[in-house]
């Protein structure tokens, strides 16, 4: 499994908590966070940042959703004819834990 993990300002502690887990455990991970984070660099992880603060009085999201699209893109193409498999896979999944309504 590779899990991938994002957490920006305020950041949770159940972030942190599932890095030190997943570093622990052997497993390997991705943070992606904005450039403030004070501990993401306390793990060994695959560490992606971005800068998120935009000088008004609220940091913009933007960048962590072009990264995200970026990296599904590069799964997508990764994936190439497994795709429908996994994505049939995902969506059973998503049944079995109740992740949207019916």
């Amino acid at each position: 499994p590779y899990i991938v993990l994002t957490d920006t300002r305020a950041y949770s502690a159940i972030a942190r908590q599932y890095c030190r887990v997943a570093s622990e455990k052997g497993l390997a991970m991705a943070l992606i966070t904005d450039i403030w984070c004070p501990w993401a660099r306390d793990y060994p992880i695959d560490l992606l940042q971005v800068k998120t603060d935009t000088g008004h009085f609220w940091d913009s999201l933007a960048p962590v959703s072009c990264l995200f699209n970026l990296l599904l893109s590069g799964v997508v193409e990764a994936l190439g004819d497994a795709l429908p498999e996994r994505l049939a896979i995902n969506r059973q999944l998503q049944q079995e834990f109740g992740q949207f309504e019916r």
